[in-house]
């Protein structure tokens, strides 16, 4: 007797998500992790990739089922998520997590929300950061992060068919 073991989508893409983890650059924002992962948006070496990894990340997993554009644009990714009706104020697990930073006027990093954590924080995993949970790192990490108010989550299963 054969058992069947299904994955929902969202354990699907943080599992797919999870393997990558410790990539790093060589050089600012290169190397061959790097720069595979950017040719996915059709991005060039050098430029920031945090959020060509969630498209990376998108695609290994659920190929062209993935809801969110091939972009390397946090901002790309905000404007469609609110266009879409799937941009929301507080994170669930799964989610696409936007930074907002007010120095830029714009949202500036991304990654995934993995899960809740109990003082309030989140577990994420983000592309192009840094120990500290920089935007502009060198690795892929798991990060624990504090939400502000203005940050907001694509809920990208909502997009699923």
């Amino acid at each position: 007797m054969s058992k069947t073991i299904t994955l929902d989508a969202i354990d699907l893409v943080l599992r797919v998500d999870s393997k990558s983890e410790g990539a790093i650059e060589v050089g600012n924002n290169r190397g061959p992790y790097v720069e595979r992962v950017l040719a996915v948006t059709g991005n060039n070496p050098g430029d920031p990739w945090c959020a060509a990894e969630v498209a990376d990340t998108g695609v290994k997993a659920l190929g062209k089922l993935w809801p969110l554009p091939l972009t390397a644009s946090c901002q790309a990714l905000a404007n469609f998520a609110k266009a879409k009706g799937c941009r929301f104020l507080q994170p669930q697990r799964g989610d696409v997590f936007l930074l907002w930073y007010p120095s830029l006027g714009r949202f500036a990093h991304t990654g995934f929300c993995i899960q809740p954590l109990p003082d309030g924080r989140w577990l994420t995993h983000d592309g192009n950061t840094s120990g500290a949970g920089s935007r502009e790192g060198w690795m892929k990490a798991k990060q624990k992060r504090r939400f502000k108010p203005e940050d907001r989550f694509i809920r990208w299963v909502n997009l699923l068919p």
